[in-house]
């Protein structure tokens, strides 16, 4: 059985109506809906970067501070005997 392309272009159509109906995205809305999910996942990326980038400066700057910490004992800043 062969099904020309008007058959087939409908059956597609009405295969995305069904879909779009089911993810919530059938409506007048739904454009608004869809730029709005896109906002979120920029923001989201967005959020991660800033987390991860703020993640390594807190841990480049524990290092740093052990950094000091190891050379403020060294130079006799422990308060030892005079």
């Amino acid at each position: 059985m062969l099904i020309d392309e008007i058959a087939l272009r409908q059956i597609v159509r009405e295969e995305m109506k069904s879909v779009l109906k089911e993810v919530g995205l059938h409506d007048e809305d739904a454009g608004n809906d869809v730029r709005d999910l896109r906002s979120l996942i920029t923001d989201w990326r967005g959020m991660k970067k800033v987390v991860w980038q703020t993640v390594a400066r807190a841990g480049t700057m524990f290092v740093l501070g052990l950094l000091m910490l190891g050379a403020w004992a060294k130079l006799g800043g422990g308060g030892g005997s005079d």
